[in-house]
């Protein structure tokens, strides 16, 4: 601890005679640190302006109606940085493995340096930046930045004082987004980080430029710090206020550069300092020191001895008040709260449990909001100060060690670029006169349309995505076929990744699904397996004209593909199959009430929606499914079930997703939006998500000699088989009596295909459900290029646990028979 604050001191009384560079404040902060720094220049860059998030060409150059510098008299906005590590550039030259390291209140690019890449007491005596440290500058290449306002970037005391426009987070961030892409040539950055101010700036990356950035990691930041943060808000409108009592700044409404700095208010700046030092540290770590060692830290207008104050004294010295003010006013106005749904980016946010500056409350609602953040915390003696050592006391967290594994993988799909690709989501206001799906839902990529017929001779009006980045003239090609109840563009981040990776990817929806509902609203929604096998391949093989391809199913997916596998083996390549369904036999009949059973998988249903709904009906499955309220579908898409009485919320065994993420909250967006949507596309939507279990289990029957599932060892194509150890759904417990996932499922399809000499590449996800690509996003799109590429994944320790000691239940959640006579728990995908 002493070391630690020892340390402390040092980081903030780096005292220095010589106040270098014109007119009154030097250009670092860590004078032995200078000339590495380097500097950038951006002309008619607009400060102060307003950021219009949803239209970035507008704030290119700035917000709009800001003010340039150069219009007030001034030179160009000048940026500065320090870069180290080993650049990593694409054909065209551009650098693709950038991190961009953003720094603090107080501090410079020279200080992170100092802090992080050479390592200090306060970081944890380790450097976080380095060959081999976390931030591996042999894989990386790392930039230090310096925000608008401070030390070497244009600031208010570099001659305009108060005329100096009022900046914002908005504009820091975007000045060194424009010296990162003008001037360094970066494409892509791996990671944005930084502490304390710098945390703040990293949470403005995600929202500016959330496809620039693969990964964030906030450490101590905020993404608010207006009136909604009213303890930090006046925290330091309290530091803004002592600077102003000063006589000086009083007596020159803070104009006071035509004077000597000797004259300038620094008491008001060691007024402010130490206003602000108050509240730095843990309280209890304060009351534990003696008045002594305090003393220097506390403000007075007439020292009573030598010690008293000096520490603020010295410190002011290296600063200016309107340097300060005007930093401090920058967070006055900031709140991003409402914005952080856009960001994309994976997340990793780290917060000092007891800050007493930037709250860890807020810090946990900020999570909440970003799709799929995750949260390492911890307490620290030196209170906010702990953001420069939690990286080195955290760095083998498992969620600290996962996140960076998902930073190296996100790094490595970099190949090319898919620029067609937009930000899913699903509008509000919906008309209910239009079509949801047309006029209200964004794919990840633009949707084309085929007419496809299937061996009925049926026409489909079939949406699909089919994108290439690369520049090859035959790339490997992947296919995405999605479970039931799920669409296309759910899967738009397998797609992301395999598309930067060099593949071209064709993702169809499903007769009735998605892009494929609006147009076959005149048909039946009575189809089979193989129809939509039938389809997948006249629109695939036939139509776009792929041969060859691997194919990904997920759920339903999987059956289908392979079915499809088995009737088409030439044209499958690789199987990637998550969480499949096909992997079971089940009874024709099924008991829907005690001392009732019913044929529900009888063979003249497969074409007949009419006489399949009537012996459906009894089991109140598509009545419930239509029925399905808002805050139905959010608790139990999240694993959650409500006391109908007391309205109680508790964890169920059944849902969705295990994890947050962009593509969950996609999926939920969706299925609550077509509540409000097209009637006749809910009623679409219900009819083929019930009729489909039927469709599913018709070619599973246990007294079907050729049933699917016993033709599975004819399957040739090399299989990646999936699944999560939370996994709901499979097997389909209320229709087989099927209990274990592992002894039921995986163990007799992994023998079965050894067997044959087709053994399987199994991995289990830990803490993962059905889907398995929302809730680990970016390890599970990482494992489906490599399956294609490698022919291997990242290995799971819990894989071999369940094959080799017979582990097969534990952590697995039995799905279970719901009230009522629905017997379709098992297979709600």
């Amino acid at each position: 601890m002493t070391r630690c604050f020892a340390s402390l001191i040092v980081l903030l009384l780096t005292i220095s005679s010589a106040l270098a560079d014109p007119p009154f404040t030097r250009r670092s902060s860590q004078q032995q640190h200078d000339a590495l720094k380097k500097y950038y220049e951006i002309p008619n860059f607009k400060l102060g302006g307003r950021y219009d998030l949803a239209n970035p060409a507008s704030w290119e150059f700035g917000g709009e109606g800001g003010k340039t510098l150069e219009s007030l008299g001034a030179g160009k906005l000048r940026t500065a940085y320090i870069a180290v590590g080993t650049p990593r550039r694409n054909d065209a030259g551009e650098i693709t493995n950038a991190v961009i390291v953003n720094s603090y209140y107080s501090g410079d690019s020279t200080d992170m340096y100092e802090q992080w890449f050479k390592g200090t007491a306060l970081s944890g005596t380790d450097p976080v930046i380095g060959p081999g440290r976390p931030i591996d500058t042999d894989r990386y290449y790392v930039v230090f930045v310096d925000p608008i306002g401070t030390w070497g970037d244009s600031k208010p005391s570099d001659g305009l004082g108060i005329k100096f426009p009022q900046y914002s987070y908005f504009d820091m961030v975007q000045a060194n987004y424009r010296m990162l892409r003008d001037h360094l040539k970066v494409s892509h950055a791996a990671l944005a980080l930084g502490v304390s101010m710098g945390g703040t700036q990293t949470y403005v990356w995600g929202v500016m430029h959330p496809e620039f950035v693969s990964a964030l990691m906030p450490i101590g930041g905020t993404t608010q710090s207006d009136a909604e943060d009213p303890v930090g808000n006046w925290t330091f409108q309290l530091m803004t206020a002592a600077i102003e009592s000063d006589p000086v700044w009083q007596s020159t409404k803070g104009d006071y550069y035509n004077l000597p700095k000797e004259k300038h208010p620094a008491a008001g700046v060691a007024f402010g300092w130490s206003v602000l030092g108050l509240t730095g540290y843990d309280f209890a770590f304060r009351s534990s020191q003696s008045f002594a060692s305090v003393q220097p830290e506390v403000f007075y207008w007439n020292p009573p001895n030598e010690k008293a104050g000096s520490s603020v004294t010295n410190r002011a010295k290296l600063y200016d008040a309107v340097d300060l003010v005007w930093r401090n006013k920058v967070g006055e106005g900031h709140n991003i709260n409402d914005d952080l749904w856009r960001i994309s980016s994976r997340t990793l946010v780290m917060h000092i449990t007891n800050d007493n500056w930037l709250n860890f409350k807020l810090a946990e609602r900020a999570v909440e909001r970003i799709p799929g953040a995750d949260l390492i915390a911890e307490e620290s003696p030196v209170a906010h100060y702990g953001v420069f050592s939690i990286v080195n006391h955290r760095k083998n967290d498992p969620k600290f060690v996962s996140f960076m594994q998902d930073v190296d993988r996100l790094d490595k799909a970099q190949k090319y670029v898919d620029k067609n690709y937009r930000v899913p989501g699903v509008a509000s206001n919906i008309d209910p006169k239009k079509s949801f799906w047309k006029d209200y839902v964004t794919y990840p990529y633009p949707v084309k349309y085929a007419d496809v017929k299937d061996g009925t001779g049926t026409t489909w009006q079939i949406g699909y995505m089919d994108e290439y980045a690369g520049d090859k003239p035959d790339p490997q090609v992947l296919v995405i076929i999605h479970g039931k109840g799920a669409f296309a563009g759910h899967y738009g981040n397998v797609m992301q990744y395999a598309l930067r990776s060099g593949f071209r990817v064709i993702a169809p929806d499903l007769p009735h699904y998605g892009m494929s509902g609006p147009g076959n609203l005149d048909k039946s929604p009575a189809r089979t397996m193989q129809d939509m096998r039938d389809v997948v391949h006249e629109l695939v093989v036939n139509q776009l004209g792929v041969k060859r391809a691997a194919y990904l199913g997920h759920s339903l997916g999987g059956q289908l593909v392979m079915g499809y596998a088995l009737s088409w083996p030439e044209a499958v390549q690789d199987l990637i199959l998550e969480a499949p369904a096909g992997l079971e036999e089940y009874p024709r009949d099924v008991v829907i009430a005690p001392g009732k059973a019913a044929a529900l998988f009888d063979p003249s249903f497969a074409r007949d929606f009419t006489k399949w709904k009537a012996a459906w009906d009894q089991t109140g499955a598509l009545a419930s499914e239509m029925g399905r309220t808002e805050q139905g579908v959010r608790d139990f898409f999240y694993f959650k079930k409500r006391d109908p009485v007391t309205g109680a919320v508790s964890r169920s065994q059944s849902g969705y997703f295990m994890n947050d993420s962009e593509y969950a909250r996609f999926h939920t967006d969706q299925r609550i939006g077509l509540i409000k949507g097209n009637p006749k596309e809910l009623e679409q939507w219900a009819n083929v998500f019930i009729f489909d279990i039927y469709a599913m289990v018709a070619e599973l029957q246990k007294d079907d000699p050729k049933n699917l599932y016993d033709r599975l060892t004819g399957i040739k194509a090399p299989i990646f088989l999936a699944f999560g150890d939370k996994e709901p759904f499979i097997p389909g417990t209320s229709l087989n009596g099927l209990k274990d996932l592992g002894r039921d499922i995986i163990n007799p399809f992994m023998m079965r295909m050894s067997e044959v000499g087709n053994r399987p590449v199994l991995k289990i996800y830990p803490d993962t459900g059905h889907f398995i690509h929302t809730d680990n996003p970016v390890e599970f799109a990482a494992d489906v290029v490599d399956f294609i590429t490698l022919g291997r994944v990242e290995p799971s320790p819990v894989a071999v646990d369940r094959l080799i000691n017979g582990a097969t239940t534990v952590g697995i959640a039995v799905a279970p028979t719901p009230p009522g006579p629905s017997p379709t728990a098992g297979l709600n995908k």
